[in-house]
């Protein structure tokens, strides 16, 4: 009878196996034809870093907010509860280097949030896990009221990784930048810090590779590196383990504050790169393009705006020597409309716009929004700030020849529904949405979600009126991981039958 009840328990073990293989793989493709590839399961674990815990009393306060919003998971969770039915739902904010956190929650929807109130906080590791793991997305706001500093600046927190490229800060005068490297493992990483300017690759063979210790943060600063660039690109690139890279810039005119905020990641060096989120507004454009190889780069830009796709007169072709970076003013070009940039380039580029909030002269600041991919599921702004003070905006651009039809909608807290919007992107165009919470809320999550049509591309601005002048910044839009791919496996019977999943340390 034990015999029977074993090979039945196998039988059903093996269905369930053949069931789940089934939801996850495309139409078609059974076990016979995937034996030799990789599979993708649904997400079980994933860590995100927060840069940096920023507090001053009286001037300076930073909140981190990590959620996975809705509609992502129900048939996730499903495979989930099939595959690795052991691993109970949780979201942790936890102090880098230490087990206790410091907040946590136990399901999706609902926003999990730290304000940071005290000096020297470490940065913040995020860590989900179980159904809750799909698609989570966390970052971290900064506001400072006064000082060199003033200024919003947001960051989405990000997964550890090998490689991450930030194009359009700069040592000139009054600019200051800083590359954050958050290694979360449990051995030594070492990275290379490879620097691009006006002139070409700089050369720093000193800091070229560099010790992360395990569990813990390095800081560099760029105006010691390349004290006389007056535009920079670094490539942060791992070679051995994993680490988080980050960099913020700030920039002072005198002693007047005139922009503070996180680079985001940009995509790697592509022929065919879009830049969404040129702010709406008064104020300076600029765009930044680095041509890391070995060739002179033939870009061809356009800017999508409110009433379609066009060249700008004298701009539309750029040229980027080898390993340099190029900077183009684009403000009368976008007419303070919100707008976003596709370029076109004969060897591979990246690229960065900063846009300028404020008068030409006296108190502004800044955002960047970088070259990125396009929407592939829900995209999630974990925070937004509400009230009277604020105002966000999203901007939304598609550089395809489909119309792109989108749903906005504005969640609470708990996950209670604020509103919701259709919104459509006409081919080649660009729309600016102002987000009106339906309560009166001083925090809110927004979830972008893509339906039909052509690729789109997003941002999210959020503005602060302030005494001095506004204050602001950017969320570039990004879908988040809701599946890991399990490298190759092949069957070996004399090893006899396992007893739980096989340990992959890419994604634990």
């Amino acid at each position: 009878m034990n015999r029977v009840v074993i090979r039945l328990g196998l039988v059903i073990g093996v269905l369930a196996a053949l069931v789940l293989a089934a939801n996850l793989l495309p139409s078609g493709q059974g076990p016979a034809t995937t034996a030799l590839q990789a599979t993708r399961l649904p997400l079980e674990r994933a860590t995100f870093i927060c840069p940096e815990s920023s507090f001053a009393k009286g001037s300076t306060s930073t909140d981190v907010a990590a959620v996975a919003a809705s509609g992502q998971g129900s048939l996730l969770d499903a495979g989930l509860r099939i595959a690795r039915g052991n691993a109970k739902p949780r979201l942790d904010l936890t102090p880098l280097g230490t087990r206790t956190p410091l907040a946590s929650g136990d399901r999706r929807e609902r926003l999990v949030t730290y304000a940071v109130r005290k000096p020297k906080e470490p940065p913040v590791v995020v860590s989900a896990q179980g159904s809750i793991a799909p698609g989570t997305t966390a970052g971290q706001i900064t506001r400072t009221g006064e000082g060199p500093l003033r200024g919003l600046a947001e960051s989405a927190c990000t997964s550890p990784g090998s490689e991450f490229w930030f194009v359009g800060t700069s040592s000139q005068l009054g600019r200051h930048g800083r590359v954050y490297l958050t290694n979360t493992d449990n051995a030594d990483a070492q990275v290379e810090l490879r620097l691009y300017d006006e002139n070409g690759p700089v050369d720093a063979d000193s800091i070229h590779s560099l010790a992360v210790k395990a569990r813990s943060q390095a800081v560099v600063e760029l105006d010691q590196l390349a004290p006389t660039s007056k535009r920079l690109a670094v490539a942060v690139v791992s070679t051995r383990g994993r680490v988080v890279a980050a960099l913020r810039d700030d920039a002072l005119e005198g002693e007047t504050p005139v922009g503070v905020d996180w680079v985001p990641t940009a995509a790697r060096p592509g022929r065919d790169v879009v830049i969404p989120g040129v702010a709406p507004g008064r104020g300076e454009r600029v765009l930044s393009i680095v041509a890391p190889g070995d060739s002179t780069a033939s870009v061809d830009l356009s800017v999508l705006a409110a009433e379609g796709s066009f060249q700008p007169a004298e701009l539309g072709r750029v040229d980027v020597k080898p390993g340099t970076v190029a900077e183009v003013r684009l403000d009368s070009a976008t007419q303070r409309q919100a707008a976003a940039i596709r370029l076109t380039s004969d060897v591979p580029i990246t690229a960065t716009m900063r846009s300028q909030l404020g008068p030409s002269t006296g108190v502004r600041d800044v955002a960047y929004t970088a070259a990125s991919r396009s929407l592939s599921g829900p995209a999630v702004v974990p925070v937004t700030l509400g009230g009277p003070d604020h105002t966000a905006t999203l901007v939304l651009s598609t550089p395809g020849s489909r119309a792109v039809r989108a749903s906005a909608e504005l969640s609470d807290a708990d996950g209670r529904s604020l509103g919701s919007q259709k919104l459509v992107v006409k081919p080649g165009r660009t729309i600016a949405v102002t987000l009106t919470p339906s309560k009166k809320v001083d925090r809110y999550v927004l979830v972008v979600q893509p339906e039909d049509g052509g690729p789109l591309y997003g941002a999210r601005f959020l503005v602060e009126t302030a005494g001095d002048g506004p204050m602001m910044s950017v969320w570039p839009l990004a879908s988040g991981e809701t599946t890991a791919i399990r490298p190759v496996t092949r069957a070996d019977l004399g090893t006899g039958v396992g007893t739980g999943p096989t340990p992959d340390a890419l994604f634990q």
